[in-house]
């Protein structure tokens, strides 16, 4: 079994400084919960560790809004090490 995540940052999800956006800027948010919630069970069933991880729906690297880019900013090897790895790139 291989665990991929993608993270939605489309303004729908409201801005970050608001404390209902699910970004919201704080301890835990609802997309870091989720991300641990769900990675705590298939991260043991994961054989390397190695999660490509992507966000869409946002600006990154260019002026322009993104459908799909590399969490981590490589995109020639978009993983991310471990689900912990995952939510400190987020």
């Amino acid at each position: 079994m291989s665990l991929a995540v993608a993270i939605d940052f489309t303004s729908s999800n409201g801005n970050p400084t608001d404390a209902h956006s699910l970004h919201h800027l704080g301890p835990k948010n609802q997309y870091s919960h989720a991300i641990s919630a769900v990675g705590a069970i298939l991260e043991p069933y994961d054989f390397d560790n190695m999660f490509p991880t992507f966000g869409f729906g946002g600006v990154f690297g260019s002026k322009t809004v993104s459908h799909c880019f590399p969490l981590n900013g490589n995109p020639m090897q978009p993983t991310i090490e471990g689900i912990s790895g995952i939510l400190k790139t987020y």
